[in-house]
């Protein structure tokens, strides 16, 4: 039986950290770029007449962080914008108000360069990847629970990585005011696609976010097992495994067989 299908009839969707990119340094969270972030906020508050220990910036920054990632356990999210805001008004209350829209949008494209100066490592192969799903006739959509960095700035680094077109949609949780695994941001998803949740394939390292969010809506799922620091605790089973993405595409044709084609 023949793995391709038309193109508008199946897809798959990857998970982005730890399941596509991974940490230069090998850690969950990169260091180096939470040192740099915490260095141009102080430079730029100083800037606006605000003089901040680089200690209580990196304290704040942190402490958002994880805020950020513990809502998205429960499906939470906010527009890139809005976390600035409040980053900059838990360093200095009622400055982000004082100092307006665009001078927030300044702020956020600071704290987005460190990102582009210091990014997280693609795994190689996943351009070829992509490219061979691509081959097999499928859409190929992306579900990322984000940070503190931009939509518009992963789209950024995907162009200059050279993957940016191998994607039919991106949904990022800060561009979608919602995040996995919440059913909505795979829905929103799998619309843009025009693809029905029974014909789709969902690629992730997390077993609540990934493998249950995608499974409640009726999307099959391959979990990343060689995920680093990424939650197994899930009554949900995965379809599939794999150690690594680049295992994908013998799964993709086993599953493609398993829709009846």
């Amino acid at each position: 039986m023949s793995a391709l299908v038309d193109l508008t009839n199946a897809a798959v969707t990857f998970d982005l950290w730890q399941t596509l990119v991974f940490e230069a340094d090998g850690t969950a969270t990169s260091m180096v770029r939470r040192e740099s972030r915490s260095e141009q906020m102080v430079q730029r508050l100083s800037h606006l007449g605000v003089e901040l220990e680089l200690a209580v910036v990196r304290e704040v920054f942190n402490a958002l962080s994880s805020e950020i990632t513990a809502g998205h356990d429960d499906g939470y999210d906010a527009p890139y914008e809005d976390w600035i805001k409040i980053l900059v008004d838990r360093l200095a209350p009622g400055l982000a108000e004082q100092i307006g829209s665009a001078e927030i949008q300044h702020i956020g494209k600071l704290v987005d360069q460190t990102f582009l100066d210091t990014p997280p490592k693609l795994l190689d192969g996943t351009k070829e990847l992509l490219g061979e799903l691509r081959n097999r006739g499928l859409k190929i959509g992306l579900i990322s629970n984000t940070g503190l960095t931009s939509p518009q700035t992963y789209s950024e680094w995907f162009d200059q990585l050279g993957i940016l077109k191998g994607f039919d949609f991106l949904a990022f949780s800060n561009g979608q005011s919602v995040a996995k695994p919440d059913a909505a941001i795979f829905e929103i998803t799998l619309a843009n696609l025009g693809i029905d949740p029974e014909r789709s394939l969902h690629v992730g390292d997390n077993m609540h976010t990934d493998v249950a969010g995608a499974g409640a809506v009726g999307m099959s799922t391959v979990w990343v097992s060689g995920g680093t620091n990424s939650p197994v605790e899930t009554n949900t089973e995965p379809n599939y495994s794999v150690d690594s993405v680049i295992e994908l595409p013998a799964i993709v044709d086993e599953w493609l067989a398993s829709l009846g084609r």
